[in-house]
């Protein structure tokens, strides 16, 4: 049980989407690629790349869905930092979202581009996946009673050592720390909450510069973000 509940602790800020079999990263026309999940090795294999090229990189392509926090938050503040643009393709997702999206002065977008969230350090409750929730079926109900309890516990002590953190980097970039929560709140999750194949929520243009995403080029209008590779989805948040 212990080895499970590590690995749920672990698990839970990491993307729904589909995982990449392993993270690449590489220059392709002057452009820095990041391909996979985000994490603390591919970090330094982007940050080591940036720094040995003499003329250095204005963008970012990346496809992610997502990773830990504390390699997204990193990922973004030097994304912030370089001022990159960063361009989606497919789908950045979780933490690609939360904390690379929002951290670029200067964003690209294809018109089916999935850039999705589904909560943040801010949260107040966290979703598992499928995979995590069979973990605990396959639990007697006893166990699985007091493996909840203490998965709940682990995770309210985890995220409350980060959100500081969490804070300060929206504060940095500009950009409100609801955007990673918003799809969460009563009105959203009463909507929306009983889709099965909704992975979570995103924003219109307009919607996401209410929250201090701006400069954003879609390719191709109108925006109409959907996953190529699955059936999931994610609903669009109006706001007022």
């Amino acid at each position: 049980m212990k080895k499970s509940l590590i690995f749920l602790a672990l698990a839970f800020d990491i993307s729904l989407v589909h995982a990449e079999k392993a993270t690449q990263v590489y220059l392709d026309n002057g452009e820095l690629n990041y391909i996979g999940e985000i994490s603390q090795e591919a970090n330094k294999e982007v940050f080591d790349l940036f720094a040995s090229l003499d003329t250095k990189p204005t963008r970012l392509s990346i496809r992610s869905p997502g990773g830990p926090t504390d390699p997204g938050i990193a990922l973004g503040t030097w994304v912030h930092k370089h001022g990159l643009t960063v361009k989606v393709l497919e789908f950045c997702f979780s933490s690609c979202a939360n904390y690379v999206f929002t951290a670029a002065p200067k964003k690209i977008v294809s018109n089916f581009a999935v850039i999705g969230f589904h909560g943040g350090l801010s949260s107040k409750s966290f979703k598992l996946d499928a995979e995590q929730e069979a973990i605990f079926a396959a639990m007697s109900k006893e166990e699985q009673m007091a493996a909840r309890k203490q998965l709940d516990d682990e995770i309210k002590k985890m995220v409350a050592s980060k959100e500081q953190e969490e804070r300060d980097f929206f504060a940095l970039i500009k950009v409100d720390q609801r955007i990673t929560t918003l799809g969460q709140t009563p009105y959203y999750s009463q909507r929306f909450g009983k889709d099965e194949k909704s992975l979570g929520w995103t924003f219109s243009v307009d919607g996401f510069k209410k929250l201090g995403v701006s400069n954003i080029r879609v390719v191709n209008p109108p925006w109409q973000p959907k996953f190529i590779s699955s059936d999931f989805t994610v609903h669009q948040i109006s706001l007022k």
